[in-house]
């Protein structure tokens, strides 16, 4: 078990597969450390092992195995912030480029991940239209995956093919339900349900919950009473990039183990697979991203415009606003552009150009809007405007 994972974090790898061969793995486990440190990774390859009903080794073939393989399985829920597309984007791309079994693998893998936050579980009761929208196209792109996990011969046409009939399912997915990017109470006691109904296969439950630091208090209440007394047979996996900001009460009922950021080695050992030739990426995250079609070095520069604005105290004209704000949410890339804004922001503090209160107050703002934007779902590109004259009016 975790062979493949080892590559990337060999500690934490052989600290699992121990505790698990011993049964001492803990119901409610919290996994801290940086994104694309494999966290995710590590919380559904361990949700394998536990699923298992033989002997959870690799290349395992008992029906739990199977369906993990491809993560078709029932026996996860999956509540996620983090935005898929770019890495299905990528996965995508891939697949069209190579059409192996690599890159068919991760392609079913990567979008099932998604699909894992639309669980049954998750929607039931509910009756808005959005709902039923939603849950008919990830019924699509199950079926679709499903057709594709059984063919195994491939060339480039029907690749192609393939790949424009997910990308359409896909994009109708992403308008039919705008997904809550922290727990709900309403998914908690949905959640609370599905635990206690008794399982036809006697399997496992797992939750893989994510950002739980940024819930409210009324889910982050109902949650601890869960976590206090796990149901039998059920595991939670909370995944934080801030374990700090997680209240003393849960961390207190939580086994914590630390995600490092990848090494070079390994980085490279993760992208082998994906043929780039010649090409070199500093992290996993810029792969991902510039992979998926995002203008990494557009979105620096729009970055610096917004922050020489500030630095000159002048405000920029309304058609450069507009363009800025049509461009980001074109590309849906407001994390990493006021990412790169508070960067430029630290590089202007470094310089001299601003000044230690000036920035400080800056990126509470910042941070504060972002926060917000994720826990009440606000639109993107009313956020970024009216985010811009606060900090206009700070100057």
């Amino acid at each position: 078990m975790f062979e493949y994972l080892k590559a990337f974090q060999p500690e934490l790898s052989e600290q699992f597969a121990q505790q698990l061969r011993s049964s001492t793995f803990s119901q409610v486990n919290l996994f801290g450390g940086p994104r694309y440190s494999m966290r995710l990774s590590f919380a559904l390859e361990t949700a394998r092992v536990l699923c298992c009903q033989k002997t959870a080794e690799d290349g395992c073939c008992c029906d739990s195995c199977r369906r993990f393989e491809t993560l078709s399985t029932t026996d996860v829920v999956l509540i996620s912030q983090r935005d898929h597309r770019s890495m299905i984007e990528t996965s995508l791309k891939t697949f069209e480029r190579l059409y192996n079994d690599f890159s068919k693998q991760n392609l079913i893998r990567m979008i099932r991940r998604l699909l894992l936050q639309y669980h049954p579980a998750l929607l039931e009761g509910s009756q808005s239209q959005s709902t039923t929208n939603a849950s008919l196209a990830a019924g699509l792109l199950n079926e679709l995956l499903f057709d594709m996990s059984l063919q195994k011969e491939w060339n480039a046409k029907e690749a192609k093919k393939w790949c424009a009939e997910l990308s359409k399912a896909l994009k109708t997915l992403y308008g039919a339900l705008k997904k809550n990017t922290t727990i709900t109470i309403g998914q908690v006691r949905s959640l609370e349900q599905w635990m206690n109904k008794t399982s036809v296969q006697n399997t496992k439950r797992i939750v893989i919950l994510e950002a739980i630091e940024q819930t409210n208090a009324s889910a982050r209440n109902s949650l601890l009473k869960m976590l206090e007394e796990p149901a039998e047979d059920t595991y939670f996996f909370l995944l934080s990039e801030q374990p700090s900001r997680i209240m003393s009460t849960i961390l207190s009922r939580v086994r914590r183990y630390t995600f490092a950021p990848l090494s070079k080695e390994a980085l490279t050992r993760y992208l082998a697979p994906f043929y780039l030739k010649d090409v070199e990426y500093e992290d996993l995250e810029t792969f991902y991203l510039s992979q998926g079609g995002l203008d990494l070095e557009k979105n620096r520069q729009m970055a610096d415009s917004l922050c020489n604005a500030l630095l000159e105290k002048q405000y920029m004209q309304s058609s450069e606003l507009y363009t800025i704000l049509e461009d980001v949410d074109a590309m849906h890339s407001y994390e990493f552009f006021l990412r790169q804004v508070l960067k430029s922001l630290s590089d202007a503090l470094q310089m001299g150009r601003l000044s230690f209160k000036s920035a400080q107050s800056y990126a509470m703002m910042i941070n504060s809007a972002y926060s917000q934007s994720l826990q009440f779902n606000q639109n993107g590109k009313l956020l970024l405007e009216a985010l811009y004259y606060r900090m206009m009016e700070e100057v």
